[in-house]
This record gives structure tokens, C-alpha cells and sequence, in this order.
């Protein structure tokens, strides 16, 4: 009758509601027992040690630095830093290389505006110490750092590079004095069997100037390709 299909229906639907219950309790169970089971069998243990990782080493460039700047401090230099954008007077004018000059040819470069660019040598620096000194002491310093120019003449040239600029001012100093530090910056980086020279040169800021030789360290001065069989290897200018 209709009134026993109804109660049957209510009945069906209980067995029904209980089962699918049962059955999502029971298939929660076993799906947390293996998840638990895969996790216990691929454990890591934490605290164990890593692998060991490689650590990087200082950079060439800063490197040579730094010993330079050991150097020059053991000789009783300061080491002064100096901005990097720098204004055209300070990077030109003050250094003997007005407007219109030729040499600005290959320096005129890397401008923000018409009056500041990014410094085309370190010297800069220099006048900024100079002009500091109000006191008129003895100056000796060196001002490593970045310079910026438009060198594309060959492969050995870039248009960032590092330089290293030292200034001494003071009573009784000749070009002996400047040849005896070269020496030394030559042997602390060459090797004690390096050999320096000076040939005169000419630079628009400093006289007398001279261009600095070392020995080629590839064939000890014998000549060889490197140093275009002459035996010898600019390095530097000075003054």
C-alpha cells in the first residue's frame, strides 16, 4: 500500500545515508593510513648534514686592490674615494684640460647633462684632495675606483675599467722617490724579479711625465709575442 511504500522509502533512504557515511568515514581512514605510510617511508631527516657548498672567492679586480691599498698604507698613504658621476670641471678643467682641449676627443663621454658625466679617470679625486687641504700639509694618498670612457680602438680597451691614482705632495721629493714606489708596486704584484724603467713621456697635467715599463713576466724580457719582441710592457703613466 501507499502507506508501506512510505514507511519502506524512509527506511531505504537511513540504510542509504548510513552506508554512504560509513563509507566516507572508512575511505578517509584508509587514504590518511597510506598518505601516513608513504610519508614514514620517504622521510628526510632534517638534521642531517648538507652537501657541502662551494663558496665563491674575491674577484680578481678586488683583490689586486686591495693589496695595492696594503701597500701604499704601509707607505703611509691614505686611501681616498671620490664620486664616480663627476662634474666637467673637476674632471677637466681642474686637471689642465680646458674646453675645446684635444684630448677630450677620446674622454668626452657618458654625459648626464651638459655639465656632469661619469668620471673619465680617478684624478678627479686628486683636485677634490688638493682643495681639501686647506692646511697646505703633505698629501700622500691614492684613489682607487671606476672610470668610464669611449675606448674602442682595439680589444684591449673597454669603456669601464679600473684605475689606480696616486698623488704625492711634499718637501724634497724627486722622480727617485716616484721610481722607488713604482719599484715596489711592480715587485709586489710581478714578482721580485721584476724590472722597471721610466721613458719620458708626455701628459697634459703632470712635468716631467714618464711612461712606466715592467719586464714582460712571460718571457722574462727575452721578447716574445705578448710583448712584441721588445722585452718590455707598458703599464702605467706618471709624473
Amino acid at each position: 500500500s501507499n502507506e508501506e511504500k512510505k514507511a519502506y522509502g524512509m527506511q531505504v533512504n537511513e540504510v542509504r545515508n548510513a552506508f554512504n557515511e560509513n563509507y566516507a568515514k572508512k575511505e578517509f581512514e584508509l587514504n590518511e593510513k597510506e598518505l601516513n605510510e608513504k610519508l614514514k617511508q620517504e622521510k628526510i631527516d632534517i638534521t642531517l648534514p648538507s652537501k657541502k657548498i662551494k663558496k665563491g672567492s674575491m674577484h680578481p679586480f678586488n683583490k689586486i686592490v686591495r693589496e695595492l691599498e696594503d701597500l701604499f698604507v704601509s707607505m703611509g698613504y691614505d686611501v681616498v674615494d671620490g664620486p664616480e658621476l663627476e662634474s666637467d670641471e673637476y674632471c677637466f678643467q681642474r686637471l689642465n684640460i680646458p674646453l675645446g682641449h684635444p684630448v677630450r676627443d677620446t674622454q668626452d663621454s657618458f654625459y648626464v647633462d651638459a655639465d656632469y658625466l661619469l668620471r673619465t679617470q680617478t684624478s678627479s679625486v686628486q683636485a677634490r684632495t688638493m682643495e681639501a687641504n686647506v692646511e697646505k700639509g703633505p698629501i700622500r694618498m691614492i684613489c682607487p675606483g671606476k672610470t668610464y670612457r669611449r675606448d674602442d680602438d682595439d680589444a684591449t680597451h673597454s669603456h669601464q675599467f679600473m684605475q689606480i691614482e696616486g698623488l704625492l705632495v711634499d718637501k724634497d721629493i724627486s722622480l727617485s722617490d716616484l721610481k722607488g714606489t713604482f719599484d715596489a708596486i711592480a715587485k709586489k704584484l710581478f714578482g721580485e724579479d721584476c724590472v722597471t724603467r721610466f721613458r719620458p713621456s708626455y701628459y697634459q697635467f703632470t712635468e716631467p711625465s714618464v711612461e712606466t715599463d715592467i719586464t714582460c713576466f712571460a718571457c722574462k724580457g727575452k721578447g716574445c709575442p705578448l710583448c712584441k719582441n721588445t722585452g718590455w710592457i707598458t703599464v702605467s703613466g706618471a709624473g
